[in-house]
């Protein structure tokens, strides 16, 4: 009997490990379109949220200012008066 030449016996090795890593690429080719799209949807989201977060506190600035209470124009024009004595 004669053994195969060594070089017949390291092929199915060598086609295996080529055949994974074909199904590796094909695996993250397809992955790569989903993953740009979510990524590009992620940072969208995360603007619009930063926008209503900005327009909401332009919109409640006016509620959390404290009341100021207005000055009767009758105690105006005495003020003024002991100003120029």
């Amino acid at each position: 009997m004669t053994t195969p030449p060594k070089d017949s016996q390291q092929s199915p090795s060598i086609s295996q490990s080529q055949h994974s890593t074909g199904i590796s690429s094909v695996v993250i080719s397809l992955m790569t379109g989903p993953f740009l799209v979510t990524l590009m949807g992620v940072r969208t989201l995360a603007d619009t949220l930063e926008q209503v977060g900005i327009v909401s506190e332009e919109f409640f600035r006016g509620v959390r200012l404290p009341n100021l209470h207005t000055v009767p124009s009758n105690a105006d024009d005495s003020m003024t008066d002991t100003d120029n004595e």
